[in-house]
């Protein structure tokens, strides 16, 4: 730890004259003087004088006028070191106001005023040290004749203090002109001498340089660098506290992945920004950038390369960032900017396209070519509000309008989109009660069998009715159950009500029929799904050969080993698997083939093409053909027309399933359909 200024062993060294030297100076002196007074006054008398009387009274005033002339030589001396101690006292004095009148920025102004008056020189400056380029200085107070100048920059090469990179002091007494490059900023100054020491932080590291300059030569070095000692270890103290104050303060309000301002710091600037144009009547736009698909990016690569797309995608952002224009990392794969003075929607479209063109260049990551894409949401003042939270909720809903329109779009904010969210936030609260209240209803729509014309098997729907309001359907409330965690209570409900249901018909006297329930990914993936139907055809007592789970084709292909484990485990239940939604996802046939699944569902989207849709046509025909080969049952979505069944029976369908043949039907419904059906 560095010692305090006033503690240094060598502060008064070269101020104050040595004691013992001193008085070895003015002891010398005297015993010089009395001895040559001695001799020679007495040989002149003795020369001069024979008359003893005479002799005797000039001998008493030469006595006299000894201590006369020795008292005046003390006097003389004594002035002299005691002129010399007050002076060195006043500087002392000085310096020590100096150093402590006053503290952060002002404090180097105050210095340099204070060290300039203490070394008596025209010309006293404070700067720091670039650590990259050691040789780089930035002046950060600069005093000249009086006065406080501008701030300057030079480089210690080529300057009469270069040495300050390897020593710890630069002494030129004379002959700075010689000594400087053509050019240097001390050039015009006219500086003769110059005296300067290195700033050193607790690690040795060289971070600034405090020094003093003059037009005329300067003498009593010791004493001019005790002096300067004093300034350099108090503003070497300063610069470290200053450098860690802004370490501190980078800290708060920067994110320390991407290093640009963080969420704190980007309302502040935002707040001050509508100042400005609250006062310039103009406008400004407030931009949300969320980046698509990120999640499976981190879940793909994993996190340390996640946060390496992280900053890369911020440093792209950066390139061509406007010099008035703020952008921000609000935490997760989201960023925030603000566009000052936009005067319409095509200038905030253009901003958008020149922030995101570098984008559009591919990342290479572990070999591959990774695209980044992003949603954006608008909000623009004071069109879309006037303060900083109603602009931000606003740009959020707009970019949260722009992943739920397929991604990698703009959308803009209006006021549809908070009533759609305010009624999203209704909804979520609503289905949160919706269990304790048994508002869910299950319906069973029958599927019919091409071949015997009779009912086989059966798909559970969840219904959601509320008294007083409309009937839900399931797209409308599913999604928002996945996203909530909803979906884990709800989905064991639905198959634990399915499975309990199909042994009451059985118990009833009813055939037995195969009841298929749908499985989300979050219950496929997040949850121990075998163990779940395993523990629920134990309560209800369903033999396993009648429950069928539906699984849709884009959970299949999320995780290939992952998947195919499961699948046998639950095949080994006995139950049997479903392909839902077949033909929406992406799937690949080579591992298709692989999954133990018994049965393929075409959908509803290529059903209702036929037969007048070649295109229909031929992908379901395709499919059709294609599920036979892996020896899989096929059942037809969504039929609704005669034309459409004709089609399927042609194609080699087995099953269909559609409002032709029946729409969903509550329990008893159901029951009366399977007794007419077993009747026939």
């Amino acid at each position: 730890m560095r010692k305090p200024f006033f503690l240094s062993r060598n502060i008064f060294h070269g101020l104050i004259p040595a004691s013992w030297a001193m008085a070895l100076k003015i002891s010398c002196g005297y015993l010089l003087a009395g001895l040559l007074w001695v001799l020679l006054s007495d040989r002149l008398l003795n020369l001069f004088v024979s008359d003893l009387r005479t002799l005797s009274l000039l001998q008493t005033f030469k006595g006299l006028i000894f201590i006369l002339v020795t008292a005046l030589l003390l006097f003389l001396l004594l002035w002299r070191h005691f002129t010399r101690l007050r002076r060195a006292e006043e500087q002392i004095a000085l310096a020590a106001q100096g150093v402590s009148s006053c503290v952060g920025d002002a404090f180097f102004t105050s210095l340099v005023a204070y060290l300039a008056q203490v070394l008596e020189t025209d010309c006293a400056l404070v700067a720091t040290i670039d650590e990259a380029e050691a040789h780089q200085v930035q002046t950060i107070a600069l005093w000249r004749d009086g006065r406080l100048e501008d701030n300057l920059a030079y480089s210690l090469e080529g300057s009469p203090c270069s040495a300050l990179l390897d020593k710890e002091v630069c002494w030129c007494p004379k002959g700075v002109k010689t000594k400087q490059k053509p050019g240097h900023p001390f050039c015009g100054m006219g500086v003769e001498s110059c005296l300067a020491m290195g700033l050193r932080d607790v690690q040795q590291r060289l971070i600034g340089v405090v020094m003093v300059l003059s037009r005329r030569p300067m003498g009593q070095r010791r004493t001019a660098e005790s002096l300067l000692r004093i300034f350099a270890t108090r503003a070497a103290a300063e610069l470290e506290r200053k450098a860690a104050e802004q370490k501190i303060a980078h800290m708060a309000f920067f994110d320390p992945l991407t290093d640009l301002p963080n969420q704190q710091l980007f309302r502040d600037e935002l707040e001050a920004a509508l100042l400005r144009a609250r006062r310039q009547q103009s406008s400004l736009a407030l931009i949300y950038f969320d980046f698509d698909r990120f999640k499976t990016i981190v879940r793909s690569l994993g996190h340390l390369y996640g946060q390496w797309v992280l900053r890369q995608t911020a440093s792209k952002l950066k390139e061509n960032l406007g010099p008035r224009e703020i952008l921000a990392h609000l935490g997760g794969d989201e960023f925030g900017a603000v566009l000052p003075d936009v005067s319409a929607a095509a200038d905030v479209e253009i901003a958008i396209e020149r922030l995101l063109k570098p984008l559009g260049a591919p990342m290479n990551i572990v070999g591959h070519e990774l695209y980044v894409t992003a949603s954006v949401g608008v909000a623009l003042f004071p069109h879309d509000g006037g303060d900083v939270e109603t602009l931000l909720r606003h740009a959020d809903v707009a970019m949260s309008r722009a992943k739920a329109m397929g991604r990698n779009n703009v959308q803009f904010y209006n006021p549809e989109m908070s009533r759609h969210s305010f009624q999203h936030l209704v909804l979520e609260n609503r289905l949160h009660r919706a269990l304790e209240r048994e508002e869910f209803i299950l319906l069973y729509q029958p599927q019919l069998d091409l071949a015997t014309g009779a009912l086989s098997g059966m798909e559970a729907l969840i219904c959601w009715k509320q008294e007083g309001r409309a009937t839900f359907s399931p797209s409308q409330f599913i999604p928002l159950a996945e996203e909530t965690g909803l979906i884990d209570p709800l989905g064991e409900w639905i198959l634990f009500t399915a499975c309990s249901q199909n042994v009451a018909w059985q118990k009833a006297g009813l055939p037995p029929q195969r009841v298929a329930v749908n499985v989300s990914a979050r219950q496929f993936y997040q949850r121990d799904i075998v163990a779940l139907v395993a523990r629920v055809l134990r309560e209800t007592g369903l033999d396993p050969r009648w429950l069928a789970l539906e699984i849709t084709e884009s959970i299949l292909f999320q995780d290939i080993a992952e998947t195919t484990v499961t699948l046998e485990k639950l095949r080994d239940l006995g139950v049997h698997l479903i392909i839902d939604d077949f033909g929406t996802g992406y799937s690949s046939l080579t591992y298709l083939r692989n999954f133990p699944m018994g049965t393929l569902k075409v959908d509803q989207s290529f059903i209702a093409g036929v037969p007048q849709d070649p295109g229909a046509c031929t992908i379901t025909t395709a499919v059709i053909a294609m599920a036979h080969h892996l020896r899989m049952t096929v059942v037809a979505e969504g039929v609704e027309k005669e034309e459409q069944k004709e089609f399927l029976v042609n194609a080699g369908c087995e099953k269909i399933q559609g409002f032709l043949y029946s729409p969903p039907l509550r329990a008893e419904d159901f029951a009366t359909l399977l007794r007419r059906s077993s009747a026939a």
